[in-house]
């Protein structure tokens, strides 16, 4: 299975947007990142069922980096400021079938959890061409 993630930084009201996927839906990002090789993570566990409000669908998972992929050695220093490699993704398909992945304001402690905060924004430049690498 091949999946072409595209860094995406548009804005979100739930965290930092790193990436988006046209012409998918939001259970096959999640499938792919529980099977497939090659993208950023070794370890995903679901922790939200897919919910639907006014079209759009979402979910909440957790993931934990693989520390051999090429890119995590640029994601050390913001991780290492986030406190480790597992973080909170949420995937949201949109009505056009378009899947983004927003890294969760609720990774930040309650009085910091901003979408705008400087750490998540960080997290999220880095996760979008993560991704995006083959």
């Amino acid at each position: 299975m091949k999946m072409q993630f595209k860094p995406d930084r548009r804005p979100s009201k739930w965290g930092a947007t790193a990436a988006m996927v046209p012409g998918e839906t939001a259970e096959a990002v999640l499938e792919y990142f529980t099977t497939a090789k090659g993208h950023p993570f070794d370890a995903v566990t679901r922790l939200s069922d897919l919910t639907e409000i006014k079209g759009y669908r979402y979910m909440l998972i957790q993931v934990s980096l693989d520390f051999g992929h090429p890119a995590f050695p640029a994601a050390a220093e913001v991780l290492d400021e986030a406190g480790g490699s597992e973080f909170q993704l949420i995937i949201v398909e949109t009505p056009e079938q378009a899947v983004y992945l927003i890294v969760d304001k609720n990774n930040l402690p309650e009085e910091e959890a901003k979408p705008d905060h400087p750490l998540l924004v960080q997290l999220a430049g880095w996760l979008g061409p993560a991704l995006a690498m083959r």
